[in-house]
C-alpha cells in the first residue's frame, strides 16, 4: 500500500506541556483524510509540523516514502500544497498578481496555471479585483487556488471552509472530490465540523487533547455508527433462520449468544417480534440501537463536544 504521509510518535511540547503527543498518522495515496477534533485539540500544531513550520519535539515524519527527520527535502515539499491557519495576501494587489508572485517564488514558468487555479475555485470573474475588497470566503478560496497553483500531489488544508456560506461550502466540497477522483490528489483536511468530514472523508483521524484517539476508514466508521434493531432471543440460530426465510432479511449479524443485530426493518419491530414469537422463538428484548457519528465522537473523547 502506498502511503503519501506517515508519522511515528510525532510530538510537540511547549514549556513542558504536551500539545501533540505520540501521533501515528497514516495517509494513503488518494485519501481524503478528515483530521477531526475540537478547536485547541492540536490539529493546527500537527499541520505546522508536517509543513516544517515548527520542529517536532520528538518523532518522525515520512513524506512520499522519504523520512524527513529534522530537515526538509525541497523535492518532497514541492509536491505539497497547503493552507495553514488564515491565508495571507498582499491586499492592495489583485488575485492574479498575488498568484503570480507565488508562481515566481515557486520557480514556475507557466502563467496559464494562474487562470486554471482561479477558475477551479470560482474566482475567475474577480481575478483582477484587489484582494482587500474580497470577502472572507473569497480570500479562503484564493488560498486554496494558491495551494493548487503548482499542481501538488498532496493538499494539507487547515479548516478550509471557514468563512464560506453554505453554497460556497458545497462548491469547495465538490472541488475537493473532483481533485481526489479526477486528478488523484491526496487531501488532508483538518476540521471541527462533523458535517464537513462526513460528506468528504474516505479516512478519519480523531484527535483529542493532542492524542490520536482513532484512525479509521470512513466506511468502517459508518458501519460502527449504523443503527440497528437489537434482538435478545432464546434461540439465535432459529431466529436467524426465520429472519431469512420469513422476512427475507440478509443484512444482520449474530452479535453474541442470543443477540442479533438487524439492520433492516428498523421501523417494523412489531412485525419482527410477531414473526419470531409466532414460530416459537422467545423474544426477551427488542430495541433500536446504534450511535450517530457525533455520539461516537463523544464516547471517544469522554463527552467533549466538537464545537
Amino acid at each position: 500500500m502506498d502511503y503519501v504521509l506517515r508519522t511515528n510518535r510525532l510530538s510537540k511540547r511547549y514549556g513542558g506541556k504536551a500539545v501533540v503527543h505520540n501521533l501515528h498518522l497514516n495517509i494513503r495515496q488518494g485519501d481524503i483524510y478528515g483530521f477531526l477534533g475540537q478547536n485547541g485539540a492540536g490539529k493546527t500544531t500537527t499541520l505546522r509540523m508536517l509543513m516544517g513550520l515548527i520542529r517536532p519535539t520528538e518523532g518522525e515524519i515520512e513524506l512520499f516514502g522519504q523520512e524527513l527527520n529534522r530537515g526538509r527535502s525541497k523535492a518532497a515539499m514541492e509536491r505539497i500544497g497547503a493552507i495553514i491557519e488564515y491565508p495571507g495576501f498582499y491586499l492592495n494587489l489583485s488575485a492574479v498578481e498575488n498568484l503570480d508572485i507565488h508562481r515566481r517564488l515557486m520557480g514556475m514558468g507557466n502563467k496559464e496555471y494562474i487562470e486554471e487555479a482561479l477558475s477551479s475555485v470560482g474566482l475567475i470573474d474577480a481575478s483582477n479585483q484587489k484582494v482587500k475588497d474580497y470577502s472572507l470566503g473569497m480570500k479562503q478560496r484564493l488560498g486554496i487556488a494558491r495551494a493548487l497553483l503548482h499542481h501538488p500531489e498532496l493538499l494539507i488544508l487547515d479548516e478550509p471552509t471557514n468563512g464560506l456560506d453554505p453554497a460556497g461550502i458545497k462548491e469547495i466540497r465538490q472541488l475537493f472530490l473532483n481533485l481526489a477522483r479526477l486528478r488523484g490528489i491526496t487531501i488532508m483536511i483538518s476540521s471541527h465540523l462533523l458535517s464537513e468530514v462526513e460528506q468528504l472523508a474516505t479516512r478519519v483521524g480523531i484527535i483529542h487533547q493532542g492524542s490520536l484517539m482513532e484512525e479509521i476508514d470512513y466506511a468502517d466508521l459508518q458501519r460502527k455508527t449504523r443503527h440497528y434493531l437489537e434482538l435478545r432471543v432464546d434461540d439465535d440460530k432459529k431466529a436467524a433462520y426465520l429472519l431469512e426465510q420469513k422476512l427475507g432479511v440478509s443484512d444482520y449479524r449474530v452479535a453474541g449468544p442470543g443477540i442479533l443485530h438487524l439492520y433492516d426493518f428498523l421501523e417494523q419491530s412489531t412485525k419482527v417480534n410477531f414473526t419470531l414469537t409466532s414460530e416459537g422463538v422467545g423474544v426477551k428484548e427488542i430495541r433500536l440501537s446504534g450511535d450517530s457519528l457525533e455520539d461516537y465522537f463523544l464516547k471517544l473523547t469522554g463527552g467533549a463536544p466538537l464545537a
